[in-house]
């Protein structure tokens, strides 16, 4: 029972920062990335990526790694739920390596303050693209928690 409790208590923590985490990019960054000129935004963007890169997905990576180890551990729906809890977070690092980490290395690659080619549009997508990925990360939240308050 202690495997429970730990691991779902793991699996939400580490999922709320998580989501937090990408939360709060969609909230305080993306609008005022669309608001900057392209030249403030290249040099802001960059360094928001310094930490966040490697950061978020080591969190999902912790928060999947428990809730796996709570759906084995449990029955029923709570194991239907963090498993899709599981699958959302396997969905955001995913697509975040195929759609947007090109994107960031584009920036990353030049020196700081250089623009790479097309930075405005690659903010569109970028941007259109962390919203969807906002989505899922609230809604795996929802799962997660949801999973280890029902067991």
């Amino acid at each position: 029972m202690a495997v429970i409790h730990l691991s779902a208590m793991c699996a939400v923590v580490f999922g709320a920062l998580f989501s937090g985490g990408i939360f709060f990019v969609a909230v305080e960054r993306l609008n005022l990335w669309r608001r900057m000129p392209v030249d403030q935004y290249v040099v802001d963007f960059r360094r928001s990526l310094y930490r966040l890169d490697p950061l978020l997905p080591i969190l999902g990576g912790l928060s999947a790694a428990a809730a796996v180890v709570f759906a084995l551990a449990s029955g029923g729906a709570p194991t239907v739920l963090a498993s899709i809890g599981v699958g959302l977070i396997a969905l955001i690092i995913a697509s975040s390596i195929v759609i947007a980490e090109p994107i960031n290395s584009q920036f990353r690659r030049l020196p700081e303050g250089q623009a790479p080619e097309d930075a405005a549009h690659l903010r569109v997508i970028w941007r259109r693209f962390h919203w969807t990925r906002t989505a899922f990360a609230l809604a795996t939240l929802v799962f997660l928690t949801a999973a280890a308050v029902i067991v």
